[in-house]
């Protein structure tokens, strides 16, 4: 019996014990007493049995799945196992984003060498560590990358040899990043970023529950001019993703990152291992602006009255389109000299966090 069962079957046995402690009653008040004894510690042990959780080793269920039953005790027959449905757009929107962040450092190599990576690179992580003190902090090297795609993507053949084979840092880190969230979910963040308000405050307290993925914009034309190198009227930024693990916007992501590579590699008669693109081919083919048509394909999967990129434009607070929270420009994309940006050395309220540009891609 536990210290606090004991405390409460004490209680009940000094109330109880005066009454009967007349010499007459003794013999009745000892068998009285026994007999409350017995059911009460009977009662607490049965409802102190709690069964234990059922684990399946060696599985890749998340901890925070759903619970499988428990076997049923013989001589019941064996429980058939419940396969675990992979979530898809209509079954998606009750998962939450894991209290994880990743950060992405890979090595170049130049001349066949690998080059010591600079501790400076890290100088903007220590906000997302202050900003979030419960949350999975984890950087990927290049070491641990190579093994959690051949891990995790072990069956999808194609996956395992383009991201091996892609040799432009900016292509291999854009794809690493979509493998990741897919299957672990959280916030992916370059590490030239700096976080200004915890991840927990992201989504509004009437979206809790709804949100399994955050995109911000990076660029909206609004009533301006065409961009050089950016296709789209709005796009979407990807320096920056929140996602709940097996979003459906990331297999549609790989699957064109597979198809673009393997289209350019046909067009310059090159292996993948080979390819030199040009900055405006991996933003199309792995960067932000692919991004942008899959994610806005995925949107109108949700909400077929968009038509296009433009019908986002001019947005002055997030809006939830299936379970696609889309930030307005400030949210992921303040502090730029375009797009309506706020870029007056103020921080907007609703500015989540700041992209610094110091990093290079094009490598």
């Amino acid at each position: 019996m536990e210290p606090q069962q004991q405390d409460r079957a004490k209680s009940l046995t000094a109330q109880v014990l005066p009454v009967f402690m007349k010499r007459r009653y003794r013999t009745v008040a000892a068998v009285a007493i026994l007999f409350l004894m017995l059911w009460m510690y009977h009662g607490f042990a049965q409802r102190s049995v709690v069964p234990l959780p059922s684990h399946q080793f060696g599985s890749q269920e998340k901890a925070d799945g759903p619970a499988l039953p428990l076997a049923s005790p013989p001589p019941a027959p064996e429980p058939t196992s419940i396969p675990v449905e992979k979530p898809t757009a209509e079954t998606h929107s009750h998962l939450e984003i894991p209290r994880k962040i990743w950060q992405i450092m890979l090595p170049r190599h130049t001349k066949g060498k690998k080059q010591t990576p600079d501790p400076k690179v890290l100088e903007d992580t220590p906000s997302w560590l202050i900003m979030n003190p419960d949350y999975e902090y984890k950087l990927v090297g290049e070491k641990g990358a190579d093994e959690f795609v051949s891990q995790h993507f072990a069956d999808k053949p194609a996956i395992v040899e383009t991201y091996q084979g892609l040799q432009n840092l900016g292509m291999k880190s854009d794809l690493l990043r979509y493998l990741i969230l897919d299957v672990e979910g959280g916030v992916y963040t370059d590490t030239d970023t700096i976080d200004i308000k915890p991840i927990d405050e992201w989504v509004p307290a009437h979206l809790k529950g709804k949100v399994g993925l955050i995109v911000g914009i990076e660029f909206d034309r609004r009533d301006g001019g065409p961009w050089a190198e950016i296709p789209h009227w709005l796009q979407f930024c990807q320096w920056t993703i929140a996602a709940a693990p097996g979003h459906p916007v990331f297999p549609k992501m790989v699957s064109h990152i597979l198809e673009a590579v393997e289209r350019y590699s046909s067009a310059y008669q090159v292996p993948v291992n080979k390819l030199n693109p040009t900055s405006f081919e991996v933003m199309n083919s792995t960067g932000p602006a692919a991004w942008t048509d899959v994610v806005f394909e995925q949107l109108q999967e949700y909400e077929p009255t968009l038509k296009e990129l433009k019908d986002l434009s001019f947005m002055t607070e997030p809006k939830l389109y299936g379970d696609i929270l889309v930030l307005s420009i400030n949210g992921f994309g303040m502090g730029q000299r375009h797009s309506h940006s706020t870029n007056d050395g103020t921080i907007p309220k609703d500015a989540l966090m700041k992209h610094l540009f110091r990093g290079s891609w094009r490598g």
